[in-house]
């Protein structure tokens, strides 16, 4: 009897733990989730700017004057500037060997002076045939041929002066010379070479006269005129620079153009290879966000708005042109809205944001 009474009392027990278990069990699923914490975001405004669509080209440092410096006269090259040498205009670039010119200059003075003499004693007797022609101790058909005499003298003296003026200027042609302030860049012959007439001795490149070579489409003719503002990258950084001057020349199989700009005091050495963004079209005004800001996934990409609550609202967007690190973007997002530019990727729709101070934010950036 009394060991049925423990039975009885241990079935209550435990009927009373399991009352006291499935109460508290109901009284949990009742209760609401408990709210996800607050995400530590950075945030920047979205801004209204006006863009105008870039189109990115290479483009080059060349000069204003770089010339393959040819010599006139024939010749073998006795002296020769070296590469990376400076020169200023007038400077000898090259020196020919003048030899026979100096034998040939030679030759026409004595000849010059044989004539020279010759005239004289012409123009001598020309004075005594004169008078005698006065009265008429002479025919005058005598005189006439002493005339003649004197006149084919001083054309051959001045045949004589032209030919030796000529061989004095090849002379001076066979030392080649710089025609403006520059650098030697290349040799295209060597000492004890024959150069032949017209053939390049040196390069000679102005690197104080340098300038951005770029091509673009003849249709940006209209955007693109000298002292437009364009942009040109140099590894990881841009300079703001203008064109100087535009060929409005297409080519017909290319249908490009060429622009030139003013490198304005920078110091890239001729051939530097850059990047040329320049205007396709008329600036319009525009949404943008930064590009952090725009959250790329496979359905569609997205910025995450922070509203007046604290939370963040999911906008769908479409991203259009990008320039200084600005997305323009089309959707519900409005000039001033405050969006997630870090920490997206951590936040929820709906969920509640801490945002970082602006030092803090930029610093994180």
């Amino acid at each position: 009897m009394r060991t049925l009474h423990k039975t009885l009392l241990a079935c209550a027990l435990a009927g009373v733990a399991a009352l006291a278990l499935l109460r508290r069990d109901a009284d949990a699923s009742a209760a609401p989730p408990a709210a996800p914490p607050a995400a530590i975001v950075a945030v920047a405004p979205a801004v209204d700017i006006a863009f105008a669509p870039m189109h990115w080209a290479p483009g080059g440092v060349i000069s204003r004057r770089d010339a393959r410096v040819a010599g006139e006269q024939p010749g073998r090259v006795a002296r020769i500037a070296s590469v990376g040498q400076t020169v200023a205009a007038g400077d000898p670039v090259a020196v020919l060997d003048d030899t026979s010119l100096r034998l040939r200059e030679r030759e026409i003075e004595a000849e010059s002076a044989r004539i020279r003499s010759q005239l004289e004693m012409a123009r001598l007797q020309e004075t005594r045939y004169a008078a005698l022609a006065g009265t008429q101790s002479i025919a005058r058909a005598q005189y006439d041929q002493v005339r003649a005499d004197r006149d084919m003298l001083a054309q051959d003296h001045a045949r004589a002066q032209a030919q030796l003026a000529q061989v004095r200027h090849q002379r001076s042609q066979m030392v080649v010379r710089a025609p403006f302030d520059g650098v030697v860049a290349e040799q295209y012959a060597q000492a004890g070479e024959y150069l032949v007439p017209g053939g390049a001795v040196v390069r000679v490149v102005d690197t104080g006269a340098r300038e951005i070579r770029v091509r673009a489409p003849v249709g940006f003719a209209a955007q693109l005129p000298p002292g437009t503002a364009v942009q040109v990258r140099d590894g990881d950084r841009i300079h703001a620079l203008h064109v100087s001057a535009q060929v409005p020349v297409g080519d017909e199989a290319s249908r490009q153009m060429e622009l030139r700009i003013d490198v304005d005091g920078r110091t890239w050495p001729v051939g530097t290879a850059l990047e040329v963004g320049m205007p396709r079209a008329a600036a319009r005004t525009v949404v943008a966000v930064p590009r952090d800001a725009v959250v790329l996934r496979r359905e569609g990409s997205y910025v995450l708005r922070i509203g007046d609550n604290g939370t963040a609202e999911r906008l769908g967007v479409v991203t259009g042109e990008e320039i200084d690190g600005l997305v323009e973007v089309d959707g519900a997002v409005r000039p001033g809205d405050n969006v997630v530019v870090r920490g997206a990727e951590r936040v929820a729709p709906g969920q509640a944001v801490s945002v970082e101070p602006p030092a803090l934010s930029l610093a994180a950036r």
